[in-house]
């Protein structure tokens, strides 16, 4: 066969393949034209297409002002993915739904504690506000609101339609929801960025707890509270916050039992004073603490603690009450061990003078005692002083003179309750055992006993 008819074959072959081609890209659609239509709320638009063709819907899937889109439904209201190749004619309808907020306005609340109850059920009409709280433009959903509880099978019943299926496919549950498990679903689903908090930030909420940070999110931050670790008074009664932040609930804090709510029964007190933890408390006759008002001679400060002014000091003479007030069962007692403390605990150093009647000493020579553990009378004194009113006591540090040859001293009064002067000389006691004699006892002296060392007053 010679050249020119190869030439000839080959192409006649080529015009069969070609031919071959077209009918079968015909027999597919690839010449026919198809109708996409895009109907986003009523609006429509019209693409013609050929199949095969792949086309960008994005800038069809605007929403509207208040709303955001979803995904694009088919004819049978199925999700479509409208990425893939064309192959048919088709119509599409946009889901949408209201347009989420940029940030989470709160919607829970702090009770007068500052608890935010993170295990209790969270009501119909709290979850009603945090779905509202959830879209820009607020939603009302009534029929939660009317609920006493809300499981989250119902919770992701109501919100059909506002997300796609898939975002609400893990809510799902007949068990009330909490309120730290609803505050949880609904950041999630906003999208909201919760940061982690370095501190409990309720006293039943531990940092730590997941969900911790969600629902901060979610609480009005204008009733939260925190508490200093130690015990704490709030409206007259007792509660205990440990190192963490948070109220000891259904546990026992030095003898005393807190229950589930966190506060230590009243009944646990009588009327009058009492010692926790080396601090001086007063209750009243309704089982309540006294705050920020005067007892018995003694002020107790907002946070019910009886106080000399001097917050060091108090931290001091509770350090050292602590022990005292726990190994004693009568306040006798206790005044009487804190009174060997003053006596046999410090150095004798000398220092300052004041004169016959002098007051408003005491705090400031009781600090420099128990910060130094050095003093003269007047430490000595104030000393005890410190610790006889951390007792409940209305001890009275008195600047005068003793002995015939009037020398400047300091020494401490308290009457008892049938008004009789006692006096109570613990520097003076101390010199006659540093100096071998144990026999003197100059505690609680009544006036006939003390006039033996003739303590003037000035008067």
């Amino acid at each position: 066969m010679g050249k020119a008819k190869r030439i000839v074959l080959i192409a006649l072959f080529a015009l069969l393949a070609a031919a071959l081609a077209l009918l079968i890209a015909a027999r597919l659609g690839a010449f026919s034209g198809e109708t996409l239509v895009f109907d986003v709320d009523g609006k429509e638009t019209v693409l013609e297409v050929h199949r095969g063709d792949v086309i960008d819907a994005s800038a069809l899937e605007d929403a509207g002002s208040g709303m955001r889109f979803l995904a694009w439904l088919d004819e049978n209201g199925e999700i479509a993915d409208v990425t893939l190749p064309v192959e048919r004619s088709a119509r599409y309808t946009a889901l949408t739904a209201p347009a989420l907020a940029g940030s989470m306005t709160p919607w829970l609340e702090y009770d007068a504690l500052g608890r935010i109850f993170p295990d209790e059920p969270v009501t119909g009409a709290e979850l009603a506000r945090g779905l509202a709280a959830l879209f820009a433009q607020g939603a009302e959903f009534p029929d939660m609101a009317e609920r006493d509880t809300v499981t989250a099978s119902e919770l992701a019943a109501a919100l059909e339609g506002c997300f796609l299926p898939d975002e609400l496919a893990g809510i799902e549950g007949d068990e009330p929801l909490t309120r730290l498990e609803s505050a949880r679903i609904i950041v999630s689903l906003g999208g909201f960025a919760a940061p982690a908090p370095e501190s409990a930030p309720a006293p039943d909420l531990a940092a730590d707890t997941p969900g911790a940070a969600e629902l901060m999110l979610c609480a009005d931050s204008e009733g939260m509270k925190s508490y200093t670790p130690g015990p704490v008074i709030i409206e007259g009664y007792f509660y205990y916050v440990d190192e963490s932040g948070l109220f000891v609930t259904d546990a026992e804090v030095d003898g005393l039992y807190y229950g589930e709510d966190g506060r230590c029964a009243s009944e646990d007190f009588e009327p009058g004073f009492v010692n926790i933890s080396g601090y001086l408390y007063c209750v009243d006759s309704e089982g309540r603490f006294v705050l920020d008002a005067e007892s018995g001679g003694l002020y107790f400060g907002p946070d019910g603690r009886y106080t000399s002014g001097n917050t060091e000091l108090d931290a001091l003479v509770a350090e050292v009450l602590e022990p005292i007030c726990a190994e004693n069962e009568t306040r006798e007692d206790m005044l009487y061990a804190a009174y060997c403390y003053a006596r046999d605990e410090f150095e004798y150093l000398r220092r300052n003078y004041y004169n016959i009647g002098a007051t408003g000493w005491a705090a400031d020579e009781a600090y420099t005692m128990f910060s130094t553990g050095r003093g003269n009378c007047y430490n000595y004194a104030a000393a005890f002083w410190a610790l006889a009113r951390g007792l409940g006591y209305d001890a009275i540090a008195v600047a005068g003179t003793l002995g015939w040859d009037y020398e400047s001293h300091g020494w401490v009064d308290i009457y008892d309750e049938d008004g009789n002067r006692l006096t109570y000389d613990c520097e003076t006691e101390m010199a006659y055992r540093r100096d071998g004699e144990y026999g003197k006892d100059m505690f609680a002296m009544p006036w006939w006993f003390a006039a033996g060392w003739n303590y003037y007053y000035g008067v």
